[in-house]
């Protein structure tokens, strides 16, 4: 059996053959986002810097290296689709795997996985950043400290944030394909439970400032959406005996 250096080393050849269309569809996101940040740094600053604090910059080149990495990000997240499917056929290719979802499963599956991580995305901007930032602000005014922040350091926390919790909302996504795909079962899913609640936690403390308040509302959605992703990949499997039951008699 081959080890999973190997393995990793015949993905890398894989997708070094596929490079001109990963680097193109990151160049292109890099230049679309570059030129269209000015407006939307503005609106995140307008819409989320707690009224009394001020963003200043400390180097004369930090709104520019802000605006390249935000919009390297936006690249390769735009990359990231493309990469997955570029690995997944070279899987295929290798094993002979047989996608787990009919194509038209799959088109409801990417637009779901799409629709939650957009309402992630809604979800970190209108309702948990303004709070936390705000929360935050007044901690610091109750001790006496001026708020100033830093234009790079403001907006890569606020893009970090909303990033993670965009990707926590796909986990009923990753939980229903991972089943339908063979690679976990159910009732595992349902065993390790309290210990993958308590991952979660720790990784919501690790990826939020230290305190409660953040944990808990980057926590909260991981919990939640493990449990939906547990029901809907059992109410996908209950539906799938039933429909396969008439066709074996």
């Amino acid at each position: 059996m081959a080890s999973i250096y190997e393995e990793l080393g015949y993905i890398t050849e894989s997708l070094k053959k596929k490079l001109i269309p990963i680097f193109a569809v990151i160049f292109a996101g890099f230049i679309v986002a570059y030129y269209l940040l000015d407006p939307v740094l503005l609106r995140m600053k307008e819409d989320l810097l707690p009224e009394g604090a001020k963003l200043i910059y400390i180097s004369p080149v930090e709104v520019i290296m802000l605006k390249l990495k935000i919009a390297f990000i936006v690249g390769l997240v735009l990359a990231i689709p493309l990469i997955w499917h570029y690995i997944y056929q070279s899987l295929k290719v290798r094993f002979g795997l047989k996608s787990p979802v009919k194509k038209s499963q799959l088109i409801i599956l990417v637009t779901s996985a799409v629709s939650l991580f957009l309402l992630g995305i809604c979800y970190s901007y209108f309702l948990m950043l303004p709070l936390l930032l705000k929360y935050l602000y007044l901690m610091s005014a109750a001790s006496g400290v001026a708020a100033t922040y830093s234009i790079y350091e403001f907006i890569s926390f606020v893009i970090l944030l909303t990033f993670i919790l965009g990707i926590s909302f796909e986990v009923p996504i990753v939980i229903v394909f991972a089943v339908k795909a063979g690679l976990v079962q159910i009732e595992t899913l349902k065993e390790y439970r309290r210990y993958v609640i308590v991952v979660m936690f720790v990784l919501a403390a690790i990826f939020t400032p230290p305190d409660v308040l953040s944990q808990l509302i980057v926590g909260f959605p991981l919990v939640i959406f493990y449990e939906v992703g547990i029901q809907v990949a059992s109410f996908l499997s209950r539906k799938h005996v039933v429909t396969a039951s008439p066709q074996a008699a």
